[in-house]
């Protein structure tokens, strides 16, 4: 039973050290295991716990390695080291790497302070960087995000310039792990190949597609490690997208082959669960999977700087676990970030919780995507024609919105309207059937009016590259495998919809300004929600006595809101945010435009 399995609690992997070097794998099962290296083939001596090693003397740097196991049943096997730091061209080997040459480690940045503080800009290096016209030299590439100065073919800001005028605190990047849908030794040029890189392959070593070499395996490390401290050094922290749920093929990963049917969960009749469509889903209850996923995570944090971990499909794994990746990325710094997607899902063993909403209270400063928020604000997300309180959808949305905009615990509060996955919002709206014939003009308002109302939300902003400047894919769904015709970055799209990409530029400005906009610690009271009309007010939000009105029209005509009497000043109406508003006297009331958010002080 794999349950009885042992459990061993140190390092593995390939540790490196210049006189020599140490190869340590689990495998409890095996017999029997060698090690091949360029200079020979060497037994490992088993020890009490399910750990097999043997010690090379020499300096390994670079070498390629790989394990040959022997089971009971006299089968044998050749794999790549699940833990392998660096590997070839598309995995075929694993490669012993000195990181601390490589790679020296640079301080970390400053504790990030307070998870709602994070405003969160999710976008795919492939994308950002791979568009003919975008004055990037390194296209596709972890370099393309390091250059500075780019501009597109018409002028516009591009790569790293445009990231660090956005304003946004975090950059979370799709998967930049090494997965297997894009071969890194094919054509790698515009609209050659895609993926989005959901097809976990080896977990602890950076993507070679992404690397100007993938035939070198020191350039993967090197680049990557280049592009955060690039972004670092601008002022912009790294989330890391993790998707330890499921891998790309059980059969010639390294965690099956090493450990058969340990890492997987199966049914019954012994074929593998598939929860999460993948064709398979692991196991993170069972120790040693659990202590993989710790592992893995730590050696981002600690050996890249990465500042947080955003954890696809989440509610495949338990509880503990992210518990103890929690603890585990405390002990390097509390300010990490960790969101997931939450969804309940899995086939977890009986006794077993899942890492889901349902059990958010079970792991505190976990963030969960606000999937109730987002099908509030603009219709169910899998149904393209259905209307949501943006696009004239009725009904209670007004009062679910209130509700959707004040969680308790702000902290586990991920609101976002769109993201890489699914339609974008332009093109859900565009597609929503209560629209049908809207003019551009239109779609943008409702498009601006939904995105200002995640900044005016308790909780972790998330915003869809592109969401800036109404972003579309040209109405493709799932464009995880779609040609860069679809997916590159349009920088020129932002200059088009200039009004709205600075919209959101100022309103990460104000929503950094203003703890009100995000804290639990302030308490909304609603005024009006009804129809298409949403206003509540939030007492202190300015200073002692000096209150917030928040007034919502998503109706296609004026709202006469009233008010008291007195002073104010507008901070955001009409798609603009004043930072510096001036003084104005209201004596009973406030008109809202048509799909419009207003923000008001009172000022006595």
């Amino acid at each position: 039973m794999t349950d009885n399995y042992p459990v061993y609690h140190g390092e593995l992997g390939a540790l490196y050290n210049p006189e020599g070097t140490t190869f340590r794998l689990w495998a409890p099962t095996a017999t029997d295991i060698k090690l091949h290296l360029p200079s020979g083939v060497y037994p490992l001596t088993q020890g009490a716990n399910g750990e097999w090693e043997t010690y090379i003397e020499g300096d390994h740097h670079l070498a390629e390695y790989l394990y040959e196991l022997t089971f009971p049943d006299g089968s044998t096997t050749t794999t790549v080291d699940p833990y392998a730091r660096s590997v070839t061209a598309n995995g075929h080997s694993g490669v012993v790497i000195d990181l601390h040459t490589l790679i020296p480690r640079s301080p970390r940045m400053p504790s990030f302070p307070d998870p709602t503080e994070a405003i969160i800009y999710e976008a795919h290096i492939r994308d950002l960087t791979i568009s003919p016209t975008n004055g990037i030299t390194h296209k596709g590439k972890f370099l393309g995000l390091t250059e500075t100065g780019t501009r597109t073919t018409k002028g516009n800001l591009s790569g790293l310039d445009y990231l660090t005028n956005l304003g946004v605190t975090h950059i979370q990047l799709l998967p930049v792990f090494d997965f297997g849908s894009v071969d890194e030794s094919g054509d790698l040029s515009f609209n050659a190949q895609y993926n989005w890189g959901y097809d976990p392959v080896h977990y602890n070593t950076p993507e070679g597609s992404y690397s100007t070499n993938p035939h070198d395996p020191a350039s993967r490390i090197i680049e990557f490690k280049q592009l955060i401290d690039t972004l670092h050094n601008h002022g912009l922290r790294v989330i890391m997208d993790v998707v330890y749920n499921h891998v790309y093929d059980v059969d010639t990963n390294p965690l099956q082959r090493t450990t058969p049917g340990y890492y997987f969960r199966q049914t019954p009749e012994g074929t593998w669960h598939n929860a999460t469509g993948c064709g398979n889903e692991t196991a993170s209850e069972r120790p040693m999977m659990r202590k993989f996923i710790v592992d893995s995570v730590v050696h981002w944090a600690r050996t890249y700087g990465i500042d947080g971990f955003r954890f696809d499909l989440m509610g495949i794994h338990d509880v503990d676990t992210i518990n103890a990746v929690r603890a585990a990325l405390d002990d390097i710094d509390p300010g990490i970030i960790i969101i997931g997607e939450g969804w309940e899902m899995g086939n977890h063993p009986q006794g077993v919780r899942g890492a889901n909403q349902k059990n958010a209270s079970l792991i505190p400063r976990v963030g969960m995507f606000n999937d109730f928020y987002r099908d509030v604000v603009k219709g169910n997300n899998f149904t393209i024609g259905d209307s949501g309180f943006v696009s004239g959808g009725g009904g209670d949305l007004a009062s679910k919105l209130f509700d959707a905009l004040t969680p308790i615990d702000a902290s586990q509060n991920v609101v976002y309207n769109e993201a890489h996955d699914n339609w974008t919002m332009f093109d859900k709206l565009v597609g929503t059937a209560t629209l049908q014939g809207a003019s551009i003009s239109d779609i943008a308002k409702r498009h601006t009016l939904a995105t200002a109302t995640q900044y005016l939300a308790r909780g972790i902003v998330f915003v869809h590259a592109g969401q800036e400047f109404l972003r579309t894919k040209l109405g493709e769904e799932n464009s995880y495998k779609s040609p860069d015709s679809v997916n590159a970055f349009d920088y020129d799209r932002a200059a088009e919809f200039a009004k709205e990409s600075g919209f959101l530029r100022h309103l990460n400005v104000f929503r950094r300004k203003y703890a009100w906009t995000r804290s639990s610690g302030y308490t909304p009271e609603r005024l009006i929600a009804e129809g298409s009309h949403l206003s509540y007010r939030v007492a202190d939000a300015f200073g002692k006595g000096r209150d917030a009105f928040v007034l919502i029209n998503a109706s296609e005509h004026p709202l006469v809101h009233s008010t008291p009497e007195g002073k104010y000043r507008v901070h955001i109406t009409d798609g603009t945010v004043f930072h510096d508003p001036q003084p104005i006297e209201l004596s009973g009331e406030y008109v809202v435009n048509p799909l419009r958010v207003v923000v008001l002080e009172h000022a006595g």
